[in-house]
């Protein structure tokens, strides 16, 4: 097979993929899902696109927020917002970011549950960029101190891709700990 005529964003997302195998493998908890996909890309000969979303989420005391930073595939979110639109959105077109904020901010907050100490806490998105062929979407989560139990449904494109998985680390109180919502596990928390 030649490199010509193939999509650069083919070899970004396993570029995306072979960079995130080593924090994987720091996981504070192994779970069989990760374990599969730490290890599926070194065994397979076979092309396979992955569809995999990864947040980091630390608590930020001077503004009383828990701040998440998500990254997902753009085109994977751009086919996500078009069927949710019913048009043809591309997020990479100068001032669209802008345009279509809040129809991004809207979808996250539907796909994103979190309840803090029990607590069911809405998010506020504040926006995006665009890095290379991802987009890093930002959000924060007010809550008033550091929380002992997290628990978060986050269901972001696996109405559209049933093999996505959304993984998110959190640093509390200098612990690391992360979860993992695939489609048959939506919701999954973490105690600190």
């Amino acid at each position: 097979m030649t490199l010509i005529g193939l999509n650069p964003y083919f070899f970004m997302k396993y570029i995306f993929v072979f960079l995130m195998i080593p924090l994987l493998s720091q996981a504070s908890y192994v779970d069989r899902e990760v374990e599969d996909l730490r290890f599926r890309e070194s065994v397979s000969s076979t092309a396979h696109k992955y569809y995999l979303s990864v947040s980091n989420v630390k608590y930020n005391a001077k503004v009383g927020a828990l701040q998440m930073t998500s990254r997902f595939f753009i085109d994977d979110l751009e086919d996500v917002l078009s069927t949710r639109a019913d048009e043809n959105i591309i997020l990479t077109e100068d001032g669209n970011l802008t345009k279509y904020k809040q129809l991004i901010g809207d979808y996250f907050t539907s796909r994103l549950r979190i309840k803090v100490d029990g607590e069911l806490i809405p998010i506020d998105y504040l926006g995006s960029e665009i890095e290379n062929d991802q987009l890093v979407l930002y959000i924060e989560i007010p809550v008033k101190r550091e929380p002992l139990e997290i628990e978060m449904r986050f269901t972001a494109l696996m109405e559209l891709f049933e093999d996505q998985k959304n993984m998110v680390h959190f640093k509390i109180r200098g612990e690391r700990k992360t979860l993992l919502m695939i489609a048959k596990k939506k919701i999954d928390s973490v105690k600190f």
